[in-house]
């Protein structure tokens, strides 16, 4: 009986051994690009998919906002702050520096994303009409999303490697492409946006990029590269039909109460929007897609608050801006200071209170704690929680708001001796916010001082400051006097207007390697 049982298996092995066909199963859990995008639900989700990266380390659930408000001094490191975050107010950060290497490979996965995405919609053929209009819109969306990497990297980084389609991305050893071209690609991917992408989205696509964003992302790079009459143009158009872009009543619409306005042009979506909203605590430090359960939260409120983690406090050189002369030469106070941090008794425009719709009643801020010190209120809940506790901010992260857009037009204009037109421009946004208005900017130089201080104070903890002043070439000597009245020292070098190429970058690439010059960039 055992012989028969050994000659039957050995007569089932030879017969599997001479027929592949039995050894070559299909396994039903895998799919490649090329079987599973193949239908509008599979491409949408793949669509979905390229904007996650902006959730990811280094970006704005968490590092992102740490390394530019540090680096722009709009922030100043609190005692609880720890780690390689400490090095970005002193600028010591480094080709080490974690948070930096986060920043580089994010904005290269988005990159991967979007052109994986690009290339699935080219082999996608359909003659429904909804097809062909929904592979228009995602080719736009896509076109945008790795064109704002790109403006990430390049601004950061300068030369760093043009990946413009899925092929590229398999060539490790890539050189660096000349910051120029990088600009130049910028504005043909971002002219092509433009037309593929729709004015507006049903409630539940909320937050996908419009063709508003793609024209106000192309603006902002026609000023980046001072090319001042195409971006006051290009930026105009936001002002007028189709669009309906305007400035909300309260900043706090957007900052504390976190809701939808027309002010928003493009941000990142956290927290409960229909089709986005995922909460995952502690997701900020690297869950990401895996154990974070594709969670779109930011860990700021947390990090910041005064109540909560309190890592950081507002400079005292923000804090100053917002006192300034006005039209007559006396000092005075601008009220979105108020609205920007926490001071106690009210001590340099700043709000004395908090909780002031707590069901508990109104706190005043310096009898309980901090001791005087400037906390955070932008982008915080303190006006209706006493404390919030959980790392799962729901505020959306503005990247392009239309007071920035007005501000950014103004620019333009004043850079382009054009002054009379931009007053308009910087009187609305002030006029918001209860400020006064100015009859007149005076003349160039006194509106390139006004505009760039409506930058300053309008748009400070929303990671703006530290790209303007490298724009205008005044990062060195404006950090070091600021560094130098506060803390005695002058940290700040003529290469620290790029970021350092990371070590890990260096090490996987060894063509991109040596090209870096001086250790850094």
């Amino acid at each position: 009986m055992k012989r028969i049982l050994i000659y039957s298996l050995l007569l089932t092995l030879l017969f599997v051994a001479c027929n592949e066909k039995v050894l070559d199963v299909k396994n039903e859990n895998a799919y490649i690009g090329s079987t599973f995008f193949t239908n509008a639900t599979s491409i949408t989700e793949g669509s979905t998919a390229m904007y996650t990266p902006l959730l990811y380390q280094g970006m704005y659930s968490r590092e992102f906002y740490f390394i530019f408000d540090l680096l722009g001094n709009d922030a100043e490191k609190n005692f609880p702050l720890q780690g390689s975050l400490l090095q970005f107010p002193i600028y010591t950060h480094n080709a080490n520096s974690g948070e930096l290497n986060y920043l580089f490979n994010s904005c290269y996965k988005m990159v991967f994303r979007t052109n994986f995405v690009l290339d699935v919609l080219q082999n996608w053929k359909s003659t429904i009409q909804s097809d062909i209009d929904l592979n228009k819109r995602i080719t736009g969306e896509a076109q945008f999303l790795r064109s704002l990497a790109y403006f990430w990297l390049v601004t950061c980084y300068g030369d760093v490697p043009l990946k413009e389609k899925l092929a590229d991305h398999y060539i490790i050893e890539s050189s660096r492409t000349p910051a120029a071209q990088i600009w130049t690609s910028l504005e043909t991917t971002l002219k092509a946006a433009i037309t593929n992408l729709p004015l507006s989205y049903p409630d539940a696509d909320y937050g996908r990029v419009t063709q508003g964003a793609a024209v106000a992302l192309l603006g902002k790079v026609y000023l980046y590269e001072k090319k001042y009459t195409e971006a006051a143009g290009e930026l105009a158009l936001l002002s007028a039909a189709p669009y309906d872009y305007a400035l909300t009543g309260d900043v706090d619409d957007m900052f504390v109460n976190d809701k939808k306005t027309k002010e928003t042009v493009f941000a990142v979506m956290n927290g409960p929007w229909e089709g986005w909203g995922v909460g995952n605590a502690y997701y900020m430090f690297g869950g990401q897609e895996t154990w974070g359960g594709k969670c779109t939260v930011s860990d700021r409120a947390q990090e910041y608050g005064m109540n909560d983690w309190y890592n950081v406090l507002v400079s005292n050189a923000l804090a100053n801006s917002f006192t300034y002369p006005d039209q007559a030469g006396k000092s005075y106070t601008d009220p979105r200071a108020a609205k920007t941090f926490y001071s106690a008794a009210g001590a340099q425009g700043g709000d004395a209170t908090y909780c002031d719709n707590c069901p508990g009643g109104v706190i005043q801020y310096g009898d309980a704690f901090n001791k005087g010190q400037l906390s955070w209120r932008k982008y915080e809940y303190y006006e209706n929680v006493k404390s919030y506790g959980e790392p799962e901010s729901p505020i959306n992260g503005q990247v392009i708001r239309f007071a920035d857009v007005l501000l950014m037009q103004a620019e333009a204009l004043i850079e382009s001796n054009q002054v009379t037109a931009a007053l308009p421009l910087i009187n609305m946004v002030r006029a918001r916010s209860g400020a006064f208005t100015y009859t007149s900017l005076g003349d160039q130089v006194s509106a390139r001082t006004i505009v760039r201080r409506e930058r300053q104070i309008e748009l400070a903890g929303e990671q703006s400051r530290f790209f303007d002043l490298v724009r205008w070439g005044t990062l060195v000597t404006t950090i070091n006097a600021e560094k130098q009245a506060a803390l005695g020292i002058q940290p700040v070098k003529d290469y620290h207007v790029l970021l350092p190429i990371p070590q890990s970058e260096r090490d996987a690439n060894p063509v991109l390697n040596a090209q870096v010059k001086n250790n850094w960039n």
